[in-house]
Formats: structure tokens, sequence, C-alpha cells
């Protein structure tokens, strides 16, 4: 997401903000280091642009660019939870995510992620997921993709 952005918006303002609830889970995100498996969908040009081959201990690795770094961050977010001091955002990915929630669990995640989404900002759940009857707030427009409603 953040290759995709630098490329397409490289002077404007922008963030990428990733959490998990688990904090290894974010410590190995945070290291932007992937091996060659994890990185196998990702054009080649972007991968030389920003990203640094391993050598010696770190061969057979790529670690992610500090200029890419510095516009990523992460934090420790429990869905289920009020959410605070995260900002607000063009587009939620919550992608193979509410695949774990009953229907009254995805409900309160919805409405604790609601109040930091734009006004008519984009809310992305997985192709296995779906928010049919989660939410008025939100308007379908394709199976996995929805907007916030003014």
């Amino acid at each position: 997401m953040a290759m995709v952005l630098a490329e397409h918006r490289s002077d404007g303002p922008w963030e990428v903000f990733g959490s998990d609830i688990s904090l290894t889970v974010l410590a190995r995100a945070q290291a932007g280091v992937y091996t060659q498996e994890r990185i196998s969908g990702i054009p080649p040009d972007y991968l030389r642009k920003y990203c640094l081959k391993g050598v010696r201990s770190q061969e057979g690795k790529l670690l992610i660019d500090n200029r890419l770094k510095q516009r990523v961050r992460f934090a420790q977010v429990n869905l289920t939870q009020p959410i605070t001091g995260v900002g607000d955002f063009d587009v939620i990915f919550l992608r193979n995510v509410m695949i774990y929630f009953d229907a009254e669990t995805k409900r309160k995640v919805i409405e604790n992620m609601l109040p930091h989404l734009k006004p008519e900002g984009y809310f992305i759940v997985g192709h296995s997921e779906s928010l049919h009857g989660i939410s008025t707030r939100l308007q379908a427009l394709k199976p996995t993709i929805y907007r916030r409603a003014r």
C-alpha cells in the first residue's frame, strides 16, 4: 500500500497506519524485513525503488527503505474496544479480520471504526467477508467495498 501511495502521491500528504492486537506481529511489521516469498506479488520496479537487498546474514531478505518506513506507523489496537488517537482515514482496510467475529462483534467493530472514517471514505473487507446488514452507515459499492454515508 505504501509503495503504491509513494508512486502516485509522492509529493502529497499521506500516511499508512497498520494495527494488530499482537505486539509480536507489530514488531515484525515495524522492522520492515521480508522474505522473497512474502514479496512475490510486488512489481519488480517497486522492489528496486523501495527495498534494499539483504547481504550476509540477511541474504534472501528485503528491507523496506527508510523513506517509505517514515510514512508508515503501527500501533496495538483492539478493534472490539473504543479506539482513540489514530486519526481520520480516507480508506480503512479490514481484510480477513471480520471472518473471526460473530454479527454482534462485527457491529461493535464497525461502530468503533466509523468515527475514524472520513465522510464518503471507503471501508474494504476481504473477499470472504461481508458487512451486509451490519451497519446502515455504510453503503455497499461492490461485494467487499463500502462507502461511508455523508
